[in-house]
């Protein structure tokens, strides 16, 4: 009974190790690493595009509030 286990906990990591393997193995293809590349880039574009909005918005209001300090009309864009 105890063999039987033991066999079935091997298989089981075998299969386990193989699907893993297989995963990291396309991580370093260069079509795997073109994927991780695209996906990072993505995501600073993203992080930039959130950044700018607020940056944006600060400034505007920032704007606004040297403006009605300073009594200086509204500029028309």
């Amino acid at each position: 009974m105890k063999g039987l286990f033991w066999m079935m906990v091997g298989a089981g990591l075998t299969i386990f190790v193989i699907l893993r393997g297989r995963e990291i193995m396309h991580r370093f293809t260069p079509k795997g690493v073109q994927e991780q590349v695209s996906e990072k880039g993505h995501q600073a574009a993203a992080t930039f595009g959130d950044f700018m909005g607020t940056f944006r918005a600060a400034m505007d209001e920032r704007e606004a509030e040297l403006r009605r300090e300073l009594n200086i009309p509204a500029a028309s864009h």
